[in-house]
Protein backbone atom coordinates (compact mmCIF):
# COMPACT_ATOMS: atom_id res chain seq x y z
CA UNK A 1 0.00 0.00 0.00
CA UNK A 2 2.67 2.38 0.71
CA UNK A 3 3.73 1.99 -2.93
CA UNK A 4 0.37 3.26 -4.18
CA UNK A 5 0.67 6.08 -2.00
CA UNK A 6 3.90 6.91 -3.43
CA UNK A 7 2.63 7.36 -7.11
CA UNK A 8 1.50 10.15 -8.66
CA UNK A 9 -2.70 11.28 -8.63
CA UNK A 10 -2.73 10.60 -12.23
CA UNK A 11 -0.32 7.54 -11.48
CA UNK A 12 -2.29 5.91 -8.85
CA UNK A 13 -5.53 6.18 -11.37
CA UNK A 14 -3.81 4.27 -14.47
CA UNK A 15 -3.22 2.04 -12.06
CA UNK A 16 -6.40 1.04 -11.35
CA UNK A 17 -7.91 2.01 -14.78
CA UNK A 18 -4.92 -0.45 -16.28
CA UNK A 19 -5.94 -3.43 -14.00
CA UNK A 20 -9.57 -2.89 -14.64
CA UNK A 21 -8.97 -2.93 -18.97
CA UNK A 22 -7.15 -6.47 -17.96
CA UNK A 23 -10.08 -8.28 -16.55
CA UNK A 24 -13.07 -6.19 -17.94
CA UNK A 25 -13.61 -8.95 -21.09
CA UNK A 26 -14.56 -11.13 -17.90
CA UNK A 27 -18.16 -9.27 -17.68
CA UNK A 28 -18.58 -9.46 -21.69
CA UNK A 29 -21.61 -11.79 -21.11
CA UNK A 30 -23.35 -10.07 -17.96
CA UNK A 31 -26.21 -7.22 -18.00
CA UNK A 32 -24.43 -3.64 -18.12
CA UNK A 33 -21.37 -4.51 -19.65
CA UNK A 34 -21.69 -1.87 -22.22
CA UNK A 35 -21.95 0.52 -19.33
CA UNK A 36 -18.71 -0.86 -17.22
CA UNK A 37 -16.86 -0.19 -20.57
CA UNK A 38 -17.93 2.84 -21.14
CA UNK A 39 -17.19 3.69 -17.47
CA UNK A 40 -13.96 3.10 -18.21
CA UNK A 41 -13.13 4.94 -21.48
CA UNK A 42 -14.74 8.25 -19.66
CA UNK A 43 -12.17 7.90 -16.88
CA UNK A 44 -9.29 7.28 -19.30
CA UNK A 45 -10.82 10.44 -21.08
CA UNK A 46 -10.61 12.16 -18.09
CA UNK A 47 -6.84 11.06 -17.06
CA UNK A 48 -5.95 12.39 -20.13
CA UNK A 49 -7.58 15.64 -20.67
CA UNK A 50 -9.15 16.55 -17.58
CA UNK A 51 -12.50 17.70 -19.63
CA UNK A 52 -15.07 15.69 -18.03
CA UNK A 53 -16.94 17.10 -15.18
CA UNK A 54 -16.33 14.96 -11.71
CA UNK A 55 -20.15 14.62 -11.25
CA UNK A 56 -20.41 13.40 -15.02
CA UNK A 57 -18.52 9.97 -14.56
CA UNK A 58 -19.71 9.44 -10.49
CA UNK A 59 -23.17 9.06 -12.58
CA UNK A 60 -21.55 6.01 -14.10
CA UNK A 61 -21.26 4.69 -10.69
CA UNK A 62 -24.59 5.75 -9.16
CA UNK A 63 -27.55 7.19 -10.93
CA UNK A 64 -31.17 7.01 -10.00
CA UNK A 65 -31.87 4.96 -13.41
CA UNK A 66 -30.42 1.88 -12.13
CA UNK A 67 -28.15 2.14 -14.99
CA UNK A 68 -24.81 1.95 -13.32
CA UNK A 69 -21.46 0.34 -12.05
CA UNK A 70 -22.78 -0.61 -8.73
CA UNK A 71 -26.61 -1.51 -9.54
CA UNK A 72 -24.98 -4.15 -11.86
CA UNK A 73 -22.54 -5.26 -9.08
CA UNK A 74 -25.31 -6.25 -6.98
CA UNK A 75 -27.47 -8.07 -9.42
CA UNK A 76 -24.61 -9.91 -10.83
CA UNK A 77 -24.73 -14.00 -10.10
CA UNK A 78 -21.23 -15.09 -10.33
CA UNK A 79 -18.38 -15.11 -7.94
CA UNK A 80 -16.00 -14.14 -10.51
CA UNK A 81 -17.73 -11.54 -12.82
CA UNK A 82 -19.21 -9.96 -9.38
CA UNK A 83 -14.76 -9.39 -8.25
CA UNK A 84 -14.32 -7.85 -11.88
CA UNK A 85 -17.25 -5.43 -11.07
CA UNK A 86 -16.50 -4.65 -7.64
CA UNK A 87 -12.92 -4.02 -9.53
CA UNK A 88 -14.29 -1.25 -11.98
CA UNK A 89 -16.72 -0.09 -9.21
CA UNK A 90 -13.27 0.85 -7.19
CA UNK A 91 -11.07 2.10 -9.96
CA UNK A 92 -14.03 4.39 -10.68
CA UNK A 93 -14.78 5.57 -7.53
CA UNK A 94 -10.98 6.05 -7.19
CA UNK A 95 -10.85 8.21 -10.34
CA UNK A 96 -13.95 10.35 -8.82
CA UNK A 97 -12.75 11.04 -5.73
CA UNK A 98 -9.33 12.22 -8.10
CA UNK A 99 -11.95 14.41 -10.60
CA UNK A 100 -13.33 15.79 -7.70
CA UNK A 101 -10.28 16.74 -5.91
CA UNK A 102 -8.72 18.07 -9.13
CA UNK A 103 -12.00 20.23 -9.34
CA UNK A 104 -11.25 21.37 -5.77
CA UNK A 105 -15.47 20.34 -4.90
CA UNK A 106 -15.79 20.70 -0.98
CA UNK A 107 -18.89 18.39 -1.16
CA UNK A 108 -18.55 15.02 -2.12
CA UNK A 109 -21.05 12.08 -2.56
CA UNK A 110 -21.46 9.87 0.63
CA UNK A 111 -20.18 7.00 -1.88
CA UNK A 112 -17.15 9.22 -3.30
CA UNK A 113 -16.46 10.35 0.48
CA UNK A 114 -15.64 7.03 1.50
CA UNK A 115 -13.35 6.05 -0.96
CA UNK A 116 -9.72 5.20 1.25
CA UNK A 117 -7.09 2.98 1.23
CA UNK A 118 -9.75 0.13 1.92
CA UNK A 119 -10.95 0.83 -1.25
CA UNK A 120 -7.62 0.33 -3.44
CA UNK A 121 -7.31 -2.90 -0.89
CA UNK A 122 -10.27 -4.01 -2.05
CA UNK A 123 -9.57 -3.56 -5.52
CA UNK A 124 -5.84 -5.49 -5.46
CA UNK A 125 -7.85 -8.50 -3.61
CA UNK A 126 -10.31 -8.55 -6.06
CA UNK A 127 -8.18 -8.46 -9.03
CA UNK A 128 -6.00 -11.16 -7.55
CA UNK A 129 -8.59 -13.45 -7.37
CA UNK A 130 -9.43 -13.04 -11.04
CA UNK A 131 -6.43 -12.26 -12.41
CA UNK A 132 -4.51 -15.13 -13.47
CA UNK A 133 -0.80 -13.41 -12.80
CA UNK A 134 -0.84 -11.57 -9.82
CA UNK A 135 2.95 -10.87 -10.25
CA UNK A 136 1.58 -8.10 -12.88
CA UNK A 137 -0.35 -5.98 -10.74
CA UNK A 138 3.00 -5.38 -8.23
CA UNK A 139 5.53 -4.57 -11.57
CA UNK A 140 3.43 -2.17 -13.12
CA UNK A 141 3.24 -0.62 -9.55
CA UNK A 142 7.26 -0.74 -9.26
CA UNK A 143 7.02 0.53 -12.88
CA UNK A 144 4.76 3.32 -11.88
CA UNK A 145 6.66 4.40 -8.57
CA UNK A 146 10.13 4.65 -10.21
CA UNK A 147 8.21 6.71 -13.14
CA UNK A 148 5.52 8.93 -11.39
CA UNK A 149 6.79 9.05 -8.06
CA UNK A 150 4.14 11.31 -6.07
CA UNK A 151 5.37 15.44 -6.30
CA UNK A 152 6.87 15.15 -9.52
CA UNK A 153 3.60 16.73 -12.29
CA UNK A 154 5.29 14.53 -14.65
CA UNK A 155 2.38 13.60 -16.64
CA UNK A 156 2.09 9.95 -17.34
CA UNK A 157 2.52 8.82 -20.95
CA UNK A 158 -0.36 5.94 -21.04
CA UNK A 159 0.64 4.60 -24.21
CA UNK A 160 4.66 3.90 -22.23
CA UNK A 161 1.71 2.25 -19.61
CA UNK A 162 0.25 -0.22 -21.88
CA UNK A 163 3.16 -1.09 -24.07
CA UNK A 164 4.89 -2.06 -20.32
CA UNK A 165 2.15 -4.27 -19.52
CA UNK A 166 1.93 -5.67 -23.03
CA UNK A 167 5.48 -6.54 -22.84
CA UNK A 168 4.74 -8.18 -18.91
CA UNK A 169 2.35 -10.18 -20.29
CA UNK A 170 3.99 -11.62 -23.51
CA UNK A 171 7.10 -12.49 -21.04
Amino acid sequence: MRQFDNLSADAKVVYLLSLSELIIDNISQSEGYEVAVESLEKAWEWVKFKNIEAFSLYLYLENMDETDIMTYMQFEDDSTRERVWICIGNALAYTILEAYQYEKEKYLPQTIESVDYETVESFITNFNEVYESDSLADKLLRYLEINYPNGTGKKVDINLIKTFINDCIEK
